[in-house]
């Protein structure tokens, strides 16, 4: 599939809950863990990349690049409104998305690089996993688009396999993939 008929979208605006404070904004490995997913993947080449935050982030804190910015007024709903505002706002002509999430700091632009030249014409969903988990980043078909866009609370696309309406197609992938910032004790893991 070619990378210029692909949207991704950077999912940024979670309230933090289990980390007690925006962690978004707290040090990971020298720099705010924010500004390595947007470092990681500046050099994408998409058809366009969404940074979706919510209403009072300090993105000022943030060089932003290439990403356009939305603002989710909706994101106390969960993680689906975000899914939702990047949807409403992709090109007509994209025919597909790639979803990342803002606390996985590891996750490569190479990563999703491989994850849009393994794309086969069948395919409706496609994902990294690894060690018997799902992980990121996650490619979704045009064709989703009407079921993903009903997802409600805090769930994210894989719902839609869960629930049987879509197939994903997984590739095998490294800690990196699965590995999330949830606490500030998850700073400290090396491996």
């Amino acid at each position: 599939m070619k990378s210029n008929s692909v949207s991704l979208i950077l999912l940024a605006a979670g309230e933090s809950s289990r980390f007690g404070d925006e962690k978004l904004c707290s040090n990971f490995r020298g720099k705010p863990l924010l500004q390595w997913s947007l470092d990681n993947l500046k050099n994408v080449g998409v058809l366009n990349k969404f940074l979706i935050i919510k209403p009072g982030f300090e993105l000022n804190r943030f060089d932003t690049g290439s990403f356009k910015i939305l603002i989710n007024d909706d994101y106390r709903k969960g993680i689906s409104t975000s899914i939702v505002r990047g949807l409403c706002e992709c090109a007509e002509e994209r025919t597909g998305i790639v979803l990342m999430l803002a606390d996985m700091p590891l996750v490569s632009g190479e990563d999703v690089e491989f994850l849009l030249e393994s794309l086969l014409p069948e395919d409706e969903m496609v994902s990294f996993a690894y060690d018997g988990r799902k992980g990121f980043p996650t490619f979704i078909a045009k064709k989703l688009f009407p079921e993903l866009l009903k997802i409600t609370g805090d769930r994210g696309a894989f719902q839609l396999v869960k629930n049987g309406q879509a197939k994903i197609r997984e590739i095998e992938g490294s800690e990196r993939n699965v590995f999330d910032i949830d606490s500030p004790e998850d700073r400290l893991q090396i491996w």
